[in-house]
């Protein structure tokens, strides 16, 4: 049995005997899993637990590893009225969604990624930028999905992230980067009409960031007005807003997505962190 930090986010409003009238989301990252639960009529967001302290990638995890947190087990027992899964994680490519009828999933995927081991590809649609995602995701964890929640949708944070960033309609949306930084990694991502870039990559210091983003900003043709929005967990991420001041026009911390209503106990952390759960009610 694993030993885990429970954080849990809570509306004074949320009773769990409205359960079956509400929509969950379950979400797993390497470092973290946690689950929004919400009312979708009136997009509120009601309540929010986050599971820490796992020590392991939670996304390589074993079957038995997985049950073995318990509080994951007791939360896969609760019923809503819709349940739904996001995957986080570097290991995918977006595509037109229209090109889903015309290429196998696994043969497209490989031509960008590895596959990992004992695993398989999937895919998923949001309802943004008629685009679509591939996600290489571990059999292990699949199977503890499907033996607990048969039936239920599972999607890729990325699209879960374009479409909270495409929300937030930026003005100047041509020169913005957006940056949101994950353990061992980030998504970088430039959306004006359409996608015009969206990548992931791998990093070990902040000085890898910034040579990766800098890079991006001349393939856009926007280094010499590139505007950074940073989004992520991490505590070191002033020091990377201090960092890239010095190679960019602006850098701003991102804003919880607008037109939704959230717990009061959420101001006990950043407006930055936790952005794709707190865009859960996006996910369709």
């Amino acid at each position: 049995m694993q030993s885990i930090n429970i954080k849990t986010y809570s509306d004074n409003q949320y009773h769990s005997a409205d359960n079956q009238r509400l929509t969950n989301i379950l979400f797993f990252s390497p470092n973290h899993i946690s689950t929004v639960t919400f009312d979708p009529i009136a997009k509120q967001i009601l309540e929010m637990k986050v599971f820490s302290g796992i020590h392991h990638n939670v996304l390589q995890l074993s079957y038995d590893e997985l049950k073995s947190i318990l509080p994951l087990m007791e939360e896969l027992k609760v019923k809503y009225k819709e349940r739904k899964v996001v995957i986080s994680d570097k290991n995918c490519t977006l595509v037109p969604d229209a090109l889903l009828n015309v290429v196998e999933t696994e043969s497209y995927y490989q031509l960008n990624h590895h596959l990992l081991p004992n695993s398989q590809v999937l895919y998923c649609k949001m309802h943004v930028q008629q685009t679509a995602v591939l996600f290489n995701v571990r059999n292990e964890l699949v199977k503890l999905i499907r033996f607990n929640m048969p039936m239920v949708d599972v999607y890729h944070g990325s699209l879960l992230f374009i479409k909270a960033v495409e929300h937030q309609q930026f003005s100047e949306a041509a020169n913005k980067l957006h940056l949101h930084i994950h353990p061992g990694y980030f998504e970088l991502l430039n959306i004006d009409k359409q996608i015009r870039f969206y990548n992931t990559f791998d990093f070990e210091s902040e000085t890898e960031i910034v040579y990766f983003l800098l890079a991006s900003a001349e393939q856009l043709q926007i280094s010499h007005a590139c505007d950074v929005v940073i989004y992520g967990n991490s505590p070191t991420l002033p020091s990377l807003q201090n960092l890239l001041t010095k190679y960019v026009r602006s850098v701003q911390f991102a804003i919880k997505p607008k037109n939704f209503t959230y717990p009061i106990s959420f101001k006990e952390f950043a407006e930055y962190q936790f952005f794709t759960e707190s865009a859960a009610i996006l996910c369709e």
